[in-house]
């Protein structure tokens, strides 16, 4: 008789515990699903900008001449550079939150530590008009970003990255430098 009362506790346990595991599992993967790091990128709210373009009331040579100035005077890494075709292009290593890019919104949750935010810029200058009197300068910039950010859960960095749009900033001072 004993022995059967133990039988029946040991079955209603039995049968308790895998109930019980079941429940601390769920729990703890609830846990960490809601806990994970969160990494959301809103873009910016403008439409990206094609270029801008400007005649300028200076000679080709002239307009050239400061053109490559102004890549210099910003120690851009030039890229290509054609005086026949009037082309010069450049990378433009650029701090975070740039005055001249917008590469929209962040949202962080659940990270370790700050969030890595890399942005790099490209100037396309093509300057045209060598046999007028007028020279015509067309800027078009680009961007890019690259966040990273530790995941405290997964033990793991994790990355975003994608375009950015020029605010027109940058154009209006290399204009006003190319007119000086």
């Amino acid at each position: 008789m004993n022995k059967n009362k133990n039988t029946m506790a040991w079955r209603r346990r039995r049968g308790l515990v895998p109930i019980l595991l079941a429940f601390i599992v769920t729990l703890l993967l609830g846990l960490a699903l809601t806990s994970c790091t969160k990494l959301e990128v809103t873009p910016p709210d403008y439409e990206l900008r094609l270029s801008e373009s400007k005649q300028l009331q200076q000679p080709f040579d002239r307009v050239w001449a400061r053109a490559i100035g102004w890549f210099d005077a910003n120690e851009l890494e030039l890229e290509r550079i054609d005086e026949r075709t009037g082309y010069i292009e450049g990378k433009l290593a650029m701090t975070t939150n740039s005055p001249f890019m917008d590469c929209g919104k962040v949202a962080t949750r659940n990270v370790v530590g700050k969030p890595a935010l890399t942005q790099q810029g490209r100037v396309r200058m093509q300057v045209s008009g060598q046999n007028g009197p007028n020279a015509t300068v067309t800027i078009y910039m680009s961007g890019t970003y690259r966040l990273s950010v530790f995941d405290r859960y997964a033990g793991r960095e994790v990355y975003r990255s994608g375009p950015c749009v020029s605010n027109g900033q940058l154009e209006k001072r290399i204009f006003a430098f190319l007119d000086s």
